[in-house]
């Protein structure tokens, strides 16, 4: 009887410390809904653009949102619930002519979740 309450007791003690280790390896759930905006060339579309402006917004809506890309041609944003918007995009280039290259998507944002959306643009 003592053996069985000794082996009980240790098989309690590890679970307690084991179990934390696995409920740290799932993932954090996100508390609203993230957008990753990508911005590529329509034509060749391993090119992104750093410094386009990104407009996110739906016609009768009050949600709205803009940013510019960075470096690698993302830009993130984030809302508070689900929704489905309207993304706008302008790269002006820093040439001596500048060349405007405008593009539009839409994007369903999702509870929970960051969504990443390509945004082609051109001429």
């Amino acid at each position: 009887m003592r053996k069985s309450l000794i082996r009980i007791f240790l098989i309690a003690i590890c679970a307690v410390l084991v179990s934390p280790l696995f409920s740290s390896c799932a993932e954090e759930e996100l508390d609203g809904c993230g957008l990753t905006v990508v911005v590529k060339d329509a034509k060749n579309t391993s090119k992104k653009y750093s410094n386009a402006t990104v407009n996110i917004s739906k016609e009768s809506g009050s949600v709205k949102r803009s940013g510019k890309t960075g470096d690698n041609g993302e830009a993130y944003f984030f809302f508070d619930n689900e929704a489905i918007l309207d993304i706008f995009v302008t790269h002006v280039s820093d040439d001596e002519m500048p060349v405007t290259r405008t593009g539009k998507s839409t994007v369903r944002l999702k509870d929970g979740e960051v969504v990443t959306k390509e945004v082609l643009i051109q001429l």
